[in-house]
């Protein structure tokens, strides 16, 4: 006789919805990623034309009306670029908690798995003992 867990197919549809979530943390990962690289690309461009504003004052009120308006586009995309980012961490940590809740079930679920095997076992040995006690007392008895 064959074992067989009755939660297998529960225990399948788990895993895989595990790494399903896996993909999901791992994706929202690299585009928080992406998003902060994005930040600081605009955090520095705005402290370069801040420098470059002082060097230019020569070039006159125009070139100086551009560089204010270019930092205040700049610093105005980095304030929409941080709220995107705590969002997305805050979502990040959602799935993570889902990914942990989904783990922790298909671990259960595994753990029940060994443990209805390993009693799957023990009851086959049983009765192979039993069956090897009852040969040998046929045996007993015939031999008497």
């Amino acid at each position: 006789m064959k074992f067989r867990f009755k939660l297998e197919r529960m225990l399948s549809f788990v895993r895989i919805k595990e790494t399903m979530k896996k993909l999901e943390v791992s994706a929202l990962i690299q585009k928080v990623n992406v998003l902060e690289q994005r930040q600081i690309l605009l955090r520095s461009n705005v402290n370069d034309l801040l420098e470059k504003q002082k060097e230019k004052i020569s070039f006159g009120t125009e070139w100086l009306q551009f560089l204010n308006q270019k930092i205040e586009c700049d610093s105005k995309e980095s304030l929409k670029l941080e709220r995107m980012i705590r969002k997305e961490k805050e979502d990040l940590e959602n799935r993570r908690y889902e990914l942990g809740v989904i783990s922790m079930r298909r671990k259960g679920l595994e753990s029940l798995k060994d443990k209805r095997m390993y009693e799957f076992k023990l009851n086959d040995r049983r009765k192979a003992q039993k069956q090897l006690d009852q040969n040998y007392q046929l045996l007993k008895g015939k031999t008497q």
